[in-house]
Formats: C-alpha cells, sequence, structure tokens
C-alpha cells in the first residue's frame, strides 16, 4: 500500500468516523428536545431547581447573584451554573416567558455538544470505533437525557469537563504539550470548578499526566504554572466578589459546612437528611455574615466529629458508597424533573419503566466502564493516566460529605468512554504517529497494514526495526 492510499484510506476512516458521531449527536439532540418538551416546568418548594431558577431571574434582571427571598448577596451555591441560567434567562426574556423549557432546549444542545467532545476523547484513547461507540452510549445515556430536562448544573458541567478533557489530550503528546493549550485547558477546567469545585481534585492528575508525557520536570512545572494560571483567572475575580459582597473570604461558595455537617452528624446515615444537630443560631435570611458563620460553625462541628470519632469514618464512606454508587441505581433526573416528587406528573408505571431502563443501563455502563478504567490504568500511558484519574477523584471527593445516585452522575461519561476503549479495535493513533507509521513501513519494505505494522507507537516500532542480536 503505497502513501497516497494510505493517506486516502485515512480520510474516508475520518468521514466515516464525522459522519457517525455527527449522527449520534443529531440522535442526541433530537431524544433530549422531545424530553425537555414534555417535562420541563416550573419546579415547586425550595428544592435546588427552584433556587436556581429563582437566582436566574435575579441575576437577569441586573440584581446579581442574591438570595431572592432576602434581596441579600449570596456565595451559597458554586456560582458557575446560576450564571449561565442567568444569562440564559437574560437573553431569552423578550422572546418566552417558559425558562424551564427554554433551559431545556439549550441543556439539550449542550448534550449533543457533549457527545462530539465525548467522541474526540474516546477517538484520542482508543481509535475511530471506541469514538463511535462512546458518541452513541453518550447519545441515548438515560440518565444523561433525563438531566437535560432537569434544573441542575450536571448538564452544563458535563459539557466543560469534556471540553477541558479534549483539550488537554489534544491531538498528540507531547507535540501538542504548549503553554498556550496548558492555559486554555485551565481556563476551560476553571469553568467546570465553578459549576462544581470537586474539579479542583483533577489538578494534579493531568500534572501527573503531563509530567509523564514530556518526561521533563522543569517543562511539566512550567505546564503546571500555565494550567493553574487559567484557573485562577476563573476563580480569583469571584473570590474578590465574595471578599466584596460577602464582607468575608469565601473562595466560591458556603454550601461546604452544610455537606459536611449532614455527612457526619452523630445520627448521619450515609444519606442526604436534614440533620437538626446542624442547626445554628444564624438565620438563613439575615444575610451575609449569617450565611458565612453558619457555613464555618458546620464545617468546625463536622471536622469535630470526624477527630473524636475516627472509628466511623470507614462505616459512614462504605454507606456513602452504598447511597451513591449502589442503592438507588441511576435515574436521579427523572425524580428531579417532578421536583422531588412535589409535582408528581409522571404516572407510577411510567416513571418505573424510565427507572428501570436507566439502571439496566446503568449497570451495563458501570461494570464495563469499570473494566475498561482498569485496563487503562494496566497499560499507564500518561493519556490514559489523565482519564482514569479524572474518574477516580470525580467519584472519591463526594464520599467526603454524604451519599446520593446524583453525585455520581458528572463520572458516568468518563465511565462510558472508558468502556467504549474496550471496543477499540487497534491502538489509537496520532497523526504524528500515523506518519511515522507509514515512513518506517515503507523503508522497512513492509505494508502499513501488515501484521508486522500493528505495533502503534514509535517505540515499538523502533524495537521491531532492530536487527537481531543489534
Amino acid at each position: 500500500m503505497t502513501e497516497a492510499h494510505h493517506r486516502r484510506s485515512k480520510g474516508a476512516s475520518g468521514r466515516r468516523f464525522d459522519f457517525l458521531v455527527l449522527s449520534a449527536a443529531l440522535l442526541a439532540l433530537v431524544v433530549r428536545v422531545a424530553w425537555g418538551l414534555k417535562v420541563a416546568r416550573t419546579p415547586q418548594g425550595l428544592v435546588d431547581p427552584a433556587r436556581y431558577l429563582g437566582y436566574a431571574r435575579a441575576i437577569a434582571d441586573g440584581s446579581g447573584f442574591i438570595e431572592p427571598w432576602s434581596g441579600f448577596p449570596t456565595a451559597y451555591y458554586p456560582p458557575g451554573y446560576p450564571w449561565f441560567l442567568g444569562v440564559i434567562t437574560w437573553v431569552g426574556q423578550p422572546f418566552t416567558d417558559d425558562l424551564p423549557v427554554l433551559i431545556a432546549m439549550v441543556q439539550a444542545v449542550l448534550g449533543a455538544v457533549s457527545v462530539v467532545l465525548a467522541a474526540q476523547v474516546a477517538r484520542r484513547l482508543a481509535g475511530s470505533r471506541g469514538g463511535v461507540v462512546a458518541a452513541f452510549g453518550m447519545a441515548l445515556y438515560p440518565n444523561l437525557v433525563f438531566h437535560s430536562g432537569a434544573i441542575l448544573g450536571e448538564t452544563l458541567y458535563i459539557s466543560l469537563f469534556l471540553a477541558f478533557l479534549v483539550m488537554a489530550l489534544g491531538r498528540s503528546w507531547p507535540e501538542d504539550l504548549s503553554p498556550v493549550r496548558g492555559l486554555v485547558a485551565g481556563v476551560v477546567l476553571g469553568l467546570a470548578i465553578m459549576v462544581r469545585p470537586i474539579s479542583l481534585a483533577v489538578l494534579p492528575i493531568v500534572v501527573i499526566a503531563w509530567w509523564m508525557s514530556v518526561a521533563d520536570l522543569r517543562r511539566a512545572m512550567r505546564l503546571a504554572v500555565f494550567l493553574s494560571s487559567g484557573v485562577a483567572l476563573c476563580i480569583v475575580p469571584w473570590t474578590v466578589r465574595n471578599y466584596i459582597r460577602m464582607n468575608d473570604l469565601v473562595l466560591l461558595s458556603t454550601n461546604t459546612g452544610d455537606n459536611l455537617c449532614i455527612g457526619h452528624a452523630p445520627d448521619a446515615t450515609g444519606a442526604f437528611s436534614a440533620e437538626p444537630w446542624c442547626a445554628t443560631d444564624h438565620r438563613f435570611l439575615d444575610g451575609p455574615s449569617a450565611e458565612v458563620g453558619a457555613d464555618r460553625e458546620k464545617a468546625a462541628r463536622a471536622i469535630d466529629e470526624i477527630i473524636e470519632h475516627p472509628g466511623r469514618e470507614p462505616w459512614l464512606i462504605w454507606r456513602r458508597f452504598w447511597f451513591m454508587w449502589i442503592r438507588d441505581g441511576d435515574h436521579d433526573g427523572v425524580i428531579a424533573v417532578q421536583s422531588y416528587r412535589l409535582d408528581p406528573f409522571l404516572v407510577g408505571p411510567t416513571e418505573a419503566r424510565l427507572a428501570r431502563a436507566a439502571d439496566l443501563s446503568y449497570w451495563l455502563v458501570g461494570v464495563t466502564g469499570v473494566i475498561g478504567l482498569v485496563g487503562m490504568a494496566r497499560r499507564r500511558r500518561p493519556e490514559d493516566v489523565l482519564l482514569v484519574g479524572s474518574a477516580v477523584m470525580t467519584a472519591v471527593v463526594p464520599l467526603a460529605f454524604f451519599g446520593d445516585s446524583r453525585f455520581k452522575v458528572p463520572v458516568i461519561p468518563l465511565l462510558i468512554i472508558a468502556a467504549a476503549t474496550l471496543a477499540a479495535n487497534r491502538e489509537p493513533e496520532s497523526e504524528v504517529t500515523q506518519s511515522l507509521d507509514s515512513k518506517k513501513a515503507c523503508a522497512l519494505g513492509h505494508d502499513p497494514d501488515s501484521s508486522l505494522m500493528k505495533a502503534t507507537s514509535a517505540d515499538q516500532l523502533d524495537e521491531v526495526a532492530q536487527p537481531a542480536g543489534g
């Protein structure tokens, strides 16, 4: 096979990949739009979706991030999703009063974009076949569809984190690892952190993976500086805002104390519950000082409880794992769209069928995804370390708080990508490696598609080319 023929074959394969991934993205969009039109409605009660919508309206009206019930500035939730909703509300107000439907349509588009991004990550790790499998897995995974219709931040977070992975991976390592790429990857990761701060735990994983790739500590540290600078560009302005508006130093949000207290109260079971032990003298509607004070007091109580009863922690971690990963499967989105059953508009049999289909999909993806992660960990390629480390960190950090099925939703796309690597028919090839394959094949007089050329890294090809006893 000539090099020109190889390039033509590669072009045809690339076009087929693009067609299939775009088909999966279109399928994802159609399914999510249909779901959003069916389930989008104004949330009831004081559940998270209702509060997010209240923040969005205040932001769109020019009041900033305030508690609608008190008018005081707040930093209770991480700011990324409320501000995202605020922009949507501000743009959409002249055209529609049905904000839940508008939000669902925007999130449907984000879901379709996430399909393309996941495909690119999987292709980088496992070749074109893995990319296509990941694309259709993302398009049809039930709970990702359910969440696109809920006023919750998971859909936005997933799109941002996958965009970060695409940027961090580039087309090939270490050739693509430049300071500019590090900075841009940091900005995108910073935006994801503004939605879910647990992603801060991914920073050391990225640096380790890049260090493994470049095999140069000074270069890796330089990349780490640019990555951290990109993250800081997102976080620092919000921290400054909090210092000015909240009259205190708050990095991102003030709900950490609540989460820690719920998970470590004397009567904690590992699941979410309203713990009387966590009540303080700080009233919710008394403004920034009360909000910050309550956060710190609850966090201090939780830490004291950990120090005084360290023997409970293994049991509590297991219980959080149970509630997060095992007991409830993965269908919380179908409950969230009903305001956590305060507005139960889906009839019982319909909800049960949707939940059953979602849970079956979850166990399939969960088992194959874990197998894929183990295989990637055993290969120890830097790119694999990035995905495996990101999945582990995203899964483990919530176990410090309490167990909730919703907490695992951000890990699901990474499990889908890991599962897709099992479908790879060959190791992934960067453009640089493919060029090396062709050139070395010609030099050796071999067909690039022959069994000898199944080695896919430059190092493997060098080993093949060594004369016997050399």
